[in-house]
């Protein structure tokens, strides 16, 4: 079985790995275990439940030169766990030995008498260098989403905090990816009241793991005090529907006070959004229903029912529509008794006049908000 973990700067100064769901399973009823890196050097692993970690790592840390956000694959084996460092760029120096320099061809040429000596240095990590200043983190990818759906972002690492600004009501949002900082330190976040929801970031193939681990954490089980989850492809859907519908920071509210943005919750959002943009089919379907009305005509709501039905069109949402084209700002029909109408002017001519009436709208708003502007 293979695992993949994420480092943070928590592992890092203190030579350990949380120990997730996958870990718990493999390493359950065992104090120590062996750990292998890349070329067979064994390191003596242990396990601290009490914590929650697996401790022992810092020689293999140091070794590979890893920092916040390399990943590490875990090859959960039988008596071992097999390390295998899958950043790029954390690999050991290599070092001359002395034989290769002196098996080296020395030059023929005449060497100058002053030549300039050059010392390789091998860099630290800014992390052990400035301890106490912060590493400037990748923004994540959900960032782009979330801002697109109204949140605005106000940190520069993890845990990334988004604000919800709706006018008299605001909310905060704290997000970290799977493994990117201590789940009871995110809820710490929460629990102190710095913002209003914390949540796990984590695909939906990592799921069952990111709500394991969120369950290790949540008091009494409760999901409205404790860490919600949700995934990258879920926040990409959302922003998606946002151009077909105007969803915005409240239908994300909803979602986490349910406790999870995920795509089978986002799935029953989009439901209901075509549920109302089908009303909005209705209320078209009914015009075009209309169209072959002549003006100053009175008619029976009868009388539309047969082409009605032809286009799926129920007597209720029939007579809804009707209802609201005798109101303002419409006033299409006039209302003369129950299921009886008059016809005002044509479709055509109520849809100018209501482009119109439109058209001045705009105009006066812009009007009023050059006014207030200092």
């Amino acid at each position: 079985m293979i695992a993949r973990y994420v480092l943070t700067s928590a592992c890092l100064n203190s030579g350990t790995m949380n120990l997730t769901q996958s870990l718990r399973v493999f390493l359950q009823g065992k104090d120590r275990i062996a750990l292998r890196d890349e070329e067979g050097e064994i390191y003596d692993g242990s396990v601290n439940w009490r914590q929650n970690r697996l401790e022992g790592l810092a020689p293999y840390y140091a070794k590979r030169r890893l920092g916040v956000n390399d990943k590490i694959a875990l090859h959960l084996e039988e008596e071992e766990i097999g390390l295998e460092a899958l950043t790029p760029s954390a690999r050991p120096a290599r070092f001359r030995s002395p034989e290769s320099e002196h098996s080296r061809p020395q030059p023929t040429e005449a060497v100058p008498e002053k030549t300039e000596k050059r010392v390789k240095v091998t860099p630290y990590p800014k992390e052990v260098i400035f301890p106490h200043k912060p590493v400037a983190s990748e923004v994540p990818a959900f960032s782009v989403d979330l801002e697109a759906l109204g949140l605005s972002r106000e940190s520069g690492s993890a845990p990334w905090v988004f604000r919800a600004a709706m006018g008299r009501r605001t909310f905060h949002l704290a997000l970290a990816k799977f493994g990117e900082m201590e789940a009871r330190e995110l809820l710490a976040y929460r629990q102190q009241g710095r913002v209003q929801y914390a949540a796990i970031v984590a695909s939906e193939s990592s799921k069952p793991e990111a709500l394991a681990e969120i369950a290790t954490v949540r008091p009494s089980g409760l999901v409205q005090v404790g860490l919600g989850y949700a995934s990258p492809e879920a926040l990409q859907r959302l922003a998606k529907l946002r151009s077909a519908f105007p969803v915005g920071p409240l239908d994300i509210e909803r979602l986490l006070r349910e406790g999870r943005i995920d795509l089978e919750n986002v799935e029953g959002l989009g439901r209901e959004i075509y549920s109302v943009l089908r009303e909005r089919s209705h209320f078209s379907a009914v015009l075009t229903l209309l169209a072959d009305q002549p003006p100053q005509q009175v008619f029976l709501l009868a009388d539309l029912m047969p082409m009605a039905r032809d286009m799926n069109l129920e007597a209720d949402h029939l007579q809804n529509v009707l209802e609201s084209l005798s109101s303002p700002p419409f006033l299409l029909l006039r209302r003369l008794s129950p299921g009886e109408f008059l016809m005002r002017q044509s479709v055509d001519q109520a849809l100018a006049d209501w482009a119109e009436y439109a058209g001045v709208m705009v105009r006066r708003l812009n009007g009023v908000l050059l006014e207030r502007k200092p």
